[in-house]
């Protein structure tokens, strides 16, 4: 596997995981007609609005949670990938921590998440969802990015353990 083709889809996917995180993701817009169009709730959300509107609100528990789970894993992550992808000779450790934070990184679980919230609001009268250009970003770094760990697990193993 050429490393620098995923060096590229890496960076390609830490670029698309920016703008998920700024970007608005998810609009949610609840109005009804009695003799004139009467909106009750439209709000947009960026995954970094919402954190912001969590810790303002003394949310702390899913501030953690999504702050931990889609901030700071995918960026552990992302460090660890980087160090697997330019050091040839790094322990096979690296690529088994990768493929276990992988597991819990839950960006995937909460672009799921987002578009399962989009499908029900879409289902209630009176109420409509919009996923905004966010949303595709972040579902384009989950997939992404997870291509770039399954290919690094085909990378050939020059770890010094393997080696000696």
């Amino acid at each position: 596997m050429n490393r620098y083709f995923l060096l590229f889809l890496h960076t390609a996917s830490l670029v698309l995981l920016g703008f998920g995180w700024v970007l608005d993701i998810l609009q949610i817009d609840i109005s009804f007609h009695l003799f004139a169009d009467i909106n009750l709730f439209n709000e947009k959300r960026s995954v970094l609005s919402l954190l912001n509107r969590l810790w303002t609100d003394k949310s702390y528990w899913p501030f953690t949670l999504i702050f931990l789970f889609g901030i700071i894993i995918p960026i552990l992550k992302s460090i660890l990938l980087y160090y697997i992808i330019l050091v040839r000779d790094h322990h096979t450790r690296w690529r088994h921590l990768v493929n276990a934070i992988s597991k819990w990184a839950m960006a995937d679980v909460f672009a799921i998440s987002i578009f399962v919230a989009f499908l029900g609001a879409n289902s209630m009268q009176n109420t409509r969802a919009i996923l905004e250009p966010g949303f595709y970003y972040f579902s384009g770094y989950v997939i992404i990015s997870g291509i770039v760990a399954m290919l690094c697990r085909k990378l050939p193993d020059n770890s010094p353990a393997q080696t000696a």
